[in-house]
C-alpha cells in the first residue's frame, strides 16, 4: 500500500474509531502502522527508537478489539527483539493492558470540557473574567481563520513569524509524534483561532478533531514573547465559544504532563506518587510542567483523565524515557539528554518498593541503548544511575519511620 493511500485508510479508521485526544495526529509522517493479521479493522502507529517500539496513544480500533489487537502488536514487537510500549493511553486502554502484564506509570492528567455546559460565571472564575475584560479593553480579538475557504497571507506571514519565534526560544524544531504543527500548506481537517490586535496576529492555536467524541483537541500554541495581559484566556475561552456555537460537545487542552492531582491510581506505590509529585515540581527547565499544569486549570474543567506510559516487558529500564525523548524532539536531544533522562527517571522510572516490582536493570542497558552519545554523557548518566538506589532507599526510610510514628 502506497504512503497516501495508507493514510487516507488510517483518517477512516481515525474517523470511526479515533477516541485518544491526540489520535490526529498519528497522520504525520514520522509513523509506521501496524495491521492486524486476523483481520481487526484498526491501525496501531509507532516509532522505532533504540529497539523501543513506542505506539503514539490508544490503539485506533472498536474497544471490544483491544485486548486481541494489542497481542498481535506485542508479538510482533517480540519477533523484531524491540521493547514495546504504549505512550500516553487512556484510561480505558490502561485497563486492558495492565490486565495483560503491562507495566505502567501515569504520566499525567487530561482537562476535559463540556462545551455544553462551559460557562465562566460564578464567583470562581471572578479573576479569569478580569484577564479577559482586559484583553477586551486593550482591542483584542478572536476569529477562526479558514485557510482552504480564504487565504489571508499577512495572517499566515504573521503566523509563520511567530512559530519561528517559539523555535528559537525552544533551541530546536518542531516537537512530533503525538504533537503537531501548524501546518498551512496543508491545513485538512484542522481548525485555526487567532488573536488579532489591529489586524496582527498576536498568538493562535491550532487544533484537531477528536472524531468519536464530537470533541477538539487544543494542539499547538504560538504567540509573541511579550503579549497584551488576558490575551490567552481570551483566545481560549472565545474559541471555546464559536466551537459549542458549531456543535461540538468536548475540548481539551491536552495533558498536564506529571499532574497527580484529581485522577486517583491505587495501583501505584506511595513512592511512585512521591517521586511523581517531586518531578512534577522541578522537572520543568525546558517544559514548565507546574505553570502548564496552573494554565489549563484556571479555565474549570468539567473533569480530569489519567494518561499513562505502559510497557512491556514488565520491569521498565531507563532506556525507554530515552527513546520518548527521541520520538519527540528528534533533533534536540543530545544536549538536552543529560538534564532530560536524568530528571524523569528520579522523578518517575527509578522506584522500587515491596508493593511492585517495576524497575529492571539500570546503567548498563541505558548505555547499550543510548546510540551516539558522547563518551562524558554516558559517563556522567552512569554515574547519575549508579546514586539513584542510594536515594531511593533513603527516601523509603523516612516513609517508613513516618509510618511508624503515626
Amino acid at each position: 500500500m502506497s504512503k497516501g493511500n495508507e493514510a487516507i485508510t488510517v483518517l477512516e479508521l481515525l474517523k470511526k474509531y479515533g477516541y485518544h485526544s491526540q489520535s490526529y495526529n498519528i497522520l504525520r509522517n514520522d509513523k509506521s502502522y501496524f495491521h492486524s493479521s486476523s483481520g481487526i479493522e484498526g491501525v496501531i502507529a509507532y516509532v522505532v527508537r533504540a529497539n523501543v517500539a513506542m505506539a503514539a496513544g490508544d490503539p485506533v480500533c472498536d474497544p471490544s478489539d483491544i485486548r486481541n489487537f494489542v497481542t498481535e502488536f506485542k508479538q510482533f514487537c517480540k519477533d523484531q527483539k524491540w521493547r514495546c510500549c504504549f505512550q500516553s493511553i487512556t484510561e480505558r486502554c490502561k485497563d486492558v493492558l495492565g490486565e495483560m502484564g503491562f507495566g505502567m506509570i501515569k504520566i499525567g492528567e487530561e482537562p476535559i470540557f463540556d462545551l455544553e455546559e462551559f460557562s465562566l460565571s460564578g464567583s470562581k472564575f471572578r479573576s479569569l473574567r478580569k484577564n479577559i475584560n482586559q484583553a477586551k479593553r486593550q482591542g483584542l480579538s478572536v476569529v477562526e481563520y479558514h485557510p482552504l475557504l480564504k487565504r489571508e497571507p499577512e495572517w499566515e506571514k504573521d503566523m509563520e513569524e511567530l512559530s519561528a519565534i517559539w523555535k528559537k526560544f525552544k533551541g530546536s524544531g518542531e516537537f512530533s509524534f503525538l504533537i503537531g504543527e501548524p501546518a498551512l500548506d496543508n491545513p485538512k481537517e484542522r481548525k485555526y483561532f487567532l488573536a488579532l490586535l489591529d489586524n496582527k496576529v498576536e498568538a493562535f492555536v491550532v487544533c484537531t478533531p477528536v472524531y468519536t467524541r464530537n470533541g477538539i483537541y487544543f494542539d499547538v500554541m504560538r504567540r509573541k514573547e511579550k503579549t497584551p495581559n488576558g490575551m490567552p484566556q481570551l483566545l481560549f475561552t472565545e474559541s471555546f465559544r464559536i466551537l459549542k456555537e458549531q456543535g461540538y460537545s468536548m475540548a481539551t487542552l491536552g495533558t498536564a504532563p506529571l499532574s497527580y492531582e484529581h485522577v486517583d491510581d491505587p495501583g501505584q506505590s506511595r513512592i511512585i506518587k512521591l517521586a511523581i509529585n517531586l518531578a512534577f515540581n522541578r522537572l520543568g527547565y525546558f517544559h514548565r510542567f507546574k505553570p502548564l499544569y496552573r494554565f489549563k486549570r484556571q479555565f474549570g474543567p468539567s473533569s480530569w483523565e489519567g494518561r499513562y506510559l505502559a510497557f512491556s516487558p514488565k520491569l521498565f529500564n531507563p532506556v525507554i524515557l530515552y527513546a520518548l525523548l527521541k520520538v519527540y524532539d528528534p533533533t534536540g536531544v543530545t544536549k538536552k539528554l543529560l538534564y532530560q533522562l536524568n530528571s524523569a527517571w528520579k522523578g518517575i522510572s527509578k522506584i522500587k518498593d515491596g508493593s511492585i516490582g517495576l524497575i529492571g536493570s539500570t546503567s548498563g542497558s541505558v548505555i547499550k541503548g543510548i546510540k551516539g552519545t558522547s563518551h562524558k554523557a554516558v559517563k556522567t548518566t552512569k554515574k547519575t544511575l549508579h546514586e539513584i538506589p542510594n536515594k531511593i532507599k533513603r527516601k523509603s526510610t523516612k516513609l517508613k519511620r513516618r509510618d511508624n510514628d503515626v
